[in-house]
């Protein structure tokens, strides 16, 4: 279709149009037509623009975004009309806000229904092959409200589709956004039948709904089975994940007393092959199909059901671990815009853009998701909503948490818990500039507005074990940190509004996939630490994660010194760097027995894991230390008993005060218990005494 200049629906009674300057005048006339329809266009400003000309127009007649319009100037010469910012008017939210929950493929064996949300469309073709492989071309009806739609009779379990859109000038072919069945590596979707998912065995595990009482280990599927060192038959898998091995694997997580498994990105993404495994490395920051799971991990991604079969059971299996999951989601941004299905079907709807019409990148992914926009909004929600009923998801991480919209954060958080009231919501609270308002952001600063919303403490992080962008040494690493800060740290940053508002919003953590390891950070801060001094420092690092106020998060190996050889952000590193190696717990089980007993410690004192500020400042207080030292105590007051806690990070012979009537039930390696008045030490660690009243 041959255009001589560009033209634009800005508005519903607004074209933009630019004319090179070859076909250019001073009395510049325009005219909208559509078959028998014709509307002058009125032209209300004109700008001078390098090689063209822009010409702001109104059109006083109504328009139908579905159909074709072609604009001419006074000799004729054409533009096809594109869909333009109309998209992102107030107006346009409110004509097409479609609340329907059957976008997608609605099945029966009689019959399967495909609908699409593109009011911009003006054809939509769908290309449905058969089990046989005969391919076939169905058109879709425009309906209302933005929706596409036709229903094929017949069963349809197992067919392979995608669609042909056409917005503009050409036909886009495209994947269904709303999919939940994919062939591999993203070429078709599936129609699949529900009833023949894998049927859950186990109902999820108790668990109180308070965030306190969690302790998050983060895994990645591929990463924990894929190594030399696993003895997994089915390697980087979903079912490798699950395997029954001795001292290895899930049964390596039971035995600490983990309450929840955090998975790094199971759904859809690329960057990888699903079928070349080998070929490529990622973690899975790209989204590519967000309601289906990711191929890559399966044993056939090619299969409808297998990949979503093999997760099923990889969520059932830890429920009966009595494990709960959680699902790492990026709904900030997409691996790439431009082949996407949001930008074929509603070009500029679902993504950010500035005031100049320049798509943002804020999140350093060449796009930023405009969660604010109702369907935006609602797609997002319809998707934590699959993955809770129809995967049994006991909680959300929310990548980049800081570039969507406080509403939208708060409705997730409100659905999730609808559905599981013991489930939770947490994320990455950076903020970072964009488009929204600083008063709409879902960042850290904001968390008074989300109260049960949790965030990644980056102030624990950088305190505990030290700059992960600068050279500073941590507190774990024998840096010098202040008393209050160290108090403020350990009763959940929440005491006086540190950071949050209550403890249940602080994600406590010095290692996540994230950056360097404890161990290679340490190796960079201070290239003369030895193996057994990052060892000590790593245990007391460990030690204030899990005695603090707030929700402890460990990620996998962590507790045996896990090393990315010095890799710092290895998100496309080959297995070599991201494997887990399960050689190192044997090496390590003193300081697996560590976080083992700290665990257990901290689930039977109730002390350690207080929910109110109040309660906080009630019960734990700091004590005065000596100016020679640089160890810290607290003492904490619980219903039954008197606790004391000392964190001590260098070398130095010291006497620790516990004081009458106190036993050592920590000696800053294993669980003991020992009638004590003082306690003799010269290790980093923690030593925690406890008095019964």
């Amino acid at each position: 279709m041959k255009s001589d200049f560009f033209s634009y629906l800005d508005g519903f009674n607004l074209i933009t149009i630019m004319v090179p300057k070859p076909i250019d005048n001073d009395h510049k006339k325009f005219a909208l037509e559509s078959g028998v329809q014709k509307i002058a266009l009125t032209i209300t400003k004109v700008q001078n623009i390098g090689a063209e000309t822009k010409y702001t127009c109104a059109i006083n007649d109504t328009i139908f975004l579905n159909q074709n319009y072609m604009v001419f100037d006074e000799s004729r010469n054409q533009s096809f009309l594109r869909t333009g910012q109309i998209v992102r008017t107030e107006l346009f939210d409110m004509m097409y806000d479609y609340d329907g929950d059957d976008l997608g493929v609605t099945y029966s064996e009689t019959q399967s229904t495909f609908k699409l949300w593109t009011p911009v469309a003006k054809e939509v073709e769908l290309e449905l092959i058969d089990l046989k492989g005969i391919k076939q071309f169905i058109d879709l009806r425009y309906q209302e409200l933005g929706i596409w739609s036709v229903t094929i009779f017949g069963n349809l379990d197992g067919y392979k589709y995608r669609y042909k859109v056409r917005v503009n000038e050409t036909f886009k072919t495209t994947t269904d956004p709303y999919a939940i069945a994919s062939s591999a590596n993203g070429a078709y979707n599936y129609v699949v039948n529900p009833q023949k998912f894998y049927a859950f065995k186990h109902v999820k595990p108790e668990f109180s709904g308070r965030k306190v009482d969690a302790i998050i280990y983060e895994a990645s599927i591929r990463d924990f089975t894929i190594g030399k060192s696993s003895k997994a038959k089915q390697k980087g898998l979903y079912k490798g994940f699950i395997e029954e091995l001795p001292n290895e694997g899930l049964a390596h997580i039971t035995d600490l007393g983990i309450t929840h498994v955090q998975l790094m990105p199971v759904y859809d993404f690329e960057g990888t092959d699903e079928i070349k495994k080998d070929e490529f490395y990622n973690w899975g920051y790209n989204p590519s199909q967000y309601n289906v799971p990711e191929g890559w991990f399966s044993a056939n991604p090619d299969h409808p059901y297998e990949r979503i079969n093999e997760l099923r059971e990889l969520v059932d299996t830890l429920h009966g671990k009595g494990l709960r999951v959680n699902m790492d989601v990026v709904y900030n941004h997409v691996y790439n815009m431009g082949t996407f299905p949001f930008e074929k079907l509603v070009p500029g709807y679902f993504f950010r853009f500035d005031d100049k019409g320049i798509r943002t990148e804020v999140s350093g992914c060449g796009n930023d998701i405009a969660s604010e926009r109702p369907m935006m909004q609602k797609f997002i929600l319809n998707s934590i909503k699959w993955w809770m009923n129809t995967y049994h998801i006991d909680g959300f991480r929310f990548d980049l948490m800081g570039l969507l919209d406080i509403e939208t954060m708060n409705k997730v958080d409100s659905l999730v818990r609808s559905i599981d009231p013991a489930a939770f919501v947490y994320g990455e609270g950076w903020n970072m500039s964009n488009t929204l308002p600083p008063e709409k952001r879902a960042h850290m600063g904001n968390q008074q507005f989300m109260p049960f919303i949790a965030h990644f403490n980056d102030a624990f992080r950088e305190a505990i074990k030290g700059g992960t962008f600068s050279s500073t040494l941590g507190f774990a690493m024998g840096g010098k940190v202040s008393n209050a800060d160290l108090f403020y740290l350990f009763t959940g940053s929440a005491v006086d509004q540190y950071r949050f508002f209550n403890p249940n919003q602080s994600i406590n953590y010095i290692e996540c996939h994230d950056n360097h390891t404890f161990y290679d950070r340490a190796k960079v801060l201070n290239p003369n630490f030895t193996d057994a001094e990052i060892k000590d420092f790593s245990r007391l690092g460990l030690s204030f994660v899990l005695l603090s106020q707030g929700v402890p998060f460990i990620h996998a190996g962590q507790e045996f010194l896990r090393t990315k050889q010095g890799v710092e952000n290895s998100y496309k590193s080959p297995d070599s760097i991201n494997q887990v190696d399960w050689t190192l717990r044997a090496q390590h089980l003193d300081l697996i027995q560590t976080v083992k007993d700290l665990i257990d410690i901290r689930k039977t004192y109730k002390v350690f894991r207080l929910r109110q500020v109040a309660d906080i400042k009630q019960s734990i207080r700091i004590s005065e230390q000596s100016v020679q030292t640089s160890t810290v105590s607290f003492t904490l007051n619980g219903l039954n008993q008197t606790i004391r806690v000392f964190f001590k990070n260098n070398y130095i012979d010291e006497l620790l005060p516990a004081g009458e009537g106190f036993r050592v039930i920590f000696d800053g390696f294993k669980k003991v218990d020992q009638p004590v008045t003082s306690y003799v030490v010269n290790q980093p660690g923690a030593y925690i005494f406890v008095k019964e009243n």
